[in-house]
Order: structure tokens, then sequence, then C-alpha cells
């Protein structure tokens, strides 16, 4: 992928990938649309990227800011009751149980699950978009890992 050289370039590559990363944080439809909508206008505002090749992760660190915030107004951060992580009923796990052991992860594992298994973000990507190091990113998606499948017995 090409390193886009305008805003335009930028919101034509990633945002599709945003508004999906935003509905499987959100859950709604309509917040997942002012979440993306926050993204954009806050990426418009910043531009250019601090670091130029990464800007796939610095919109992901901002739509995780955005829906981090909008969930701390509305005292909820994540309903993902349709999160595709599983086929249903494979393995005797319904979709239903995921999600509702994805939910129960603390906020910071949730993020980095959510970046780094159902968008398919690297390590390094996670680690720009949290802005932790690439060993506490792997750390927190371990964590996660270890805790949904505990709660999945």
């Amino acid at each position: 992928m090409t390193h886009p050289a305008t805003f335009g370039e930028l919101l034509e590559q990633h945002e599709r990938e945003i508004f999906a990363y935003a509905l499987r944080l959100v859950g709604d439809r309509d917040d997942a649309d002012d979440v993306y909508q926050d993204t954009f206008l806050a990426a418009f505002r910043a531009w250019p990227p601090p670091r130029r090749g990464h800007e796939r992760a610095w919109l992901y660190k901002i739509a995780t800011n955005k829906a981090i915030d909008r969930g701390r107004r509305a005292k909820r951060f994540v309903r993902l009751g349709d999160l595709p992580l599983a086929a249903p009923e494979r393995d005797g796990v319904s979709l239903a149980d995921l999600a509702t052991a994805v939910k129960a992860l603390p906020t910071g594992q949730r993020a980095a699950f959510v970046l780094r298994k159902v968008q398919g973000l690297s390590y390094a990507e996670v680690s720009v978009a949290l802005e932790c190091s690439e060993d506490a990113a792997r750390s927190r998606v371990a964590e996660a890992m270890k805790k949904v499948k505990e709660a999945m017995r």
C-alpha cells in the first residue's frame, strides 16, 4: 500500500476499515458513525501524521481514543453482539458467549484484542495505536486471549 500524500487519499484508503473497527468497539451503527466522523475530523485537524508510513496505526489510535472518550461519556464501552471471531456454535461455544467474554475484558486488553485478533493489525501497529511498547501490546493480547479462553470453558 502506498503512503497517502493527501488527506483525501488517507480517507479513501482507510475509511471502511476504520468504520468497521469503530462498529466493533461501540457495537451500534449510529455511535460507530460518530466515532468514525470524529476520527477523521481529528485526523484532518492534525494532518500530516506525526510519523510517515504509520498512517493506519495513527488512525486506529485516534479511533480508539474517540471510542474510549465516547464510552466514558456514556458510561459504557462496548456492545459486541456481532463480533466475528468464531463460527457460531463451533465447538459448543456460541458467538454470544464469545462476545460476552470479550466484553468483560478490561478496556486496554479489549482494545488490543480487537485490534490484533479482529482487525488484523501487527503488534507494532497495535503498540502505536495504544501508545504502548510492542511488548506491552503482546502482553495485553496474550492476557486477553487467556481470559477469553478461560471464560469459554
